[in-house]
């Protein structure tokens, strides 16, 4: 087995840092959108739309418009960056996006208005698509009995991206942190705001700028000029989706993917909008929490998840994991009026592991059983096909949980989550024989 060169690893490290940093930056903000957003006016072509629907209150779905531009973006672009990259290499894709990623953090920080916000996200996305050509490097760069290291080190990336994001964030957005520069919502609370929004931003520009000149410098193109005329053309997403969705030990799977990705992307767009509205807590203070479901993450899909699936397999796991995080999405959701007496916050971090516990069970899962059903020869595209269906649940669901919130009430997105989770575990359990151990 050879090792890799110097290069190479210089190369994959570099990569490995891309993909930290573009989830460091997505963490750093995610705690804190519902705060963001409050500093706009409502557009009037989102405030025609929402009144005609009957919604009262319009930051929900504000919140949610943020988030499905991204994940939308995200999802029509990677495949057309993934195929660009076959052409002309990975590296220039990867320093085209970086050095976009840097430029919409600017943008995303000084916008003059909800607008501009949007469409600052919806670029984000574009470059965030980035991620099809990051795990083509990798493919490109380990020897195919060690590709499934590749791919980890970028699912560790996403892990440690996710867990330090937020806490940087809440410590960006702290009064005490602010303070030193100069904001104070005591002295102009309109300044203070604009700050809880710049400071951040500018600061996950930085990180990508860093991330584009790394990629400049240190890495090294993976796929040489006849490996480029060689490939073979790729099969569209939706198109390999379809026809995946047909088989019998795989599409039950992938819908159960669907379902889960669809009911938790409710309570990833809603919780920064319920914490401020309903539990009247800091943008700071939501930090903490995401950190809490990180570490939770983390511990469970570091070890714990192995020893379970080697116990009782990888349907029984999933089934825990699914009626866990149910109930933990209802519990959330309902948690003012079901609190036991606790402290508001320790209530609200107890629910947080909760569910980073169960949604540990759940993802990794449903990606071992679909792998046990797939040729050794389609793994990676099977992968992308799951990746794929789980992109569309966060396409649909912030924007879908955003007018829950706004229609029916705070808590209501959390039960609608609950309930499609509920529906997942169901088609899991209807199919429980075809989605078992391969004959």
């Amino acid at each position: 087995m050879a090792a890799l060169t110097p290069q190479q690893r210089r190369g994959v490290f570099t990569v490995w840092l891309i993909i930290f940093i573009d989830l460091l930056g997505f963490g750093i903000v995610l705690p804190s959108l519902a705060y963001f957003v409050a500093v706009f006016e409502v557009p009037a072509w989102a405030d025609a739309p929402a009144r005609a629907l009957g919604l009262q209150t319009r930051g929900g779905v504000l919140v949610g418009l943020i988030l499905t531009s991204y994940s939308l973006c995200q999802f029509v672009f990677a495949p057309i960056w993934g195929r660009l990259s076959d052409r002309v290499g990975r590296r220039p894709i990867l320093a085209m996006s970086t050095a976009g990623f840097a430029l919409t953090w600017v943008l995303f920080a000084f916008a003059p208005n909800f607008t501009v916000l949007l469409l600052s996200r919806a670029l984000a996305g574009v470059c965030a698509a980035n991620l099809s050509t990051a795990q083509a490097y990798m493919a490109d760069t380990f020897p195919a009995e060690r590709r499934a290291k590749g791919m980890g080190l970028i699912g560790m990336a996403f892990g440690l991206g996710f867990v330090f994001g937020p806490a940087i964030g809440g410590l960006l957005v702290s009064e005490p942190f602010l303070g030193v520069l100069g904001f104070s919502p005591g002295a102009d609370l309109r300044s203070f705001q604009r700050a809880q929004l710049a400071v951040p931003s500018l600061f996950a520009a930085c990180l990508s700028l860093l991330a584009f000149t790394l990629t400049l410098t240190v890495m090294r193109e993976s796929l040489s000029a006849e490996q480029r005329a060689s490939l073979p053309p790729r099969e569209g997403k939706l198109g390999a989706l379809v026809r995946s969705l047909k088989r019998p030990g795989i599409g039950p799977m992938l819908l159960v993917y669907f379902v889960v990705t669809l009911g938790f992307a409710n309570l990833e767009a809603m919780f920064s909008q319920f914490n401020v509205d309903h539990l009247r807590i800091e943008a700071s203070a939501n930090a903490w929490v995401f950190v809490a479901v990180g570490l939770t993450l983390a511990f469970v899909q570091g070890g714990l998840i192995g020893r379970l699936t080697r116990a009782l397999g990888s349907r029984v796991v999933l089934a825990t994991g699914l009626a866990g995080l149910m109930v933990m999405m209802l519990l959330f959701g309902f948690q003012v009026e079901l609190n036991p007496g606790l402290n508001a916050m320790v209530w609200l971090v107890l629910l947080a592991i909760g569910i980073g516990l169960f949604n540990a069970l759940c993802n990794p899962s449903v990606l071992a059983i679909i792998s046990s059903h797939t040729r050794a020869d389609e793994q990676g595209g099977m992968m992308g096909v799951a990746a794929s269906a789980a992109t569309l649940g966060r396409i649909i669901g912030p924007v879908t949980a955003g007018a829950v919130y706004d229609a029916a009430g705070p808590q209501w997105p959390f039960a609608v989550g609950g309930i499609l989770i509920a529906a997942g575990l169901l088609l899991l359990l209807a199919r429980w024989r075809n989605v078992g151990p391969p004959l």
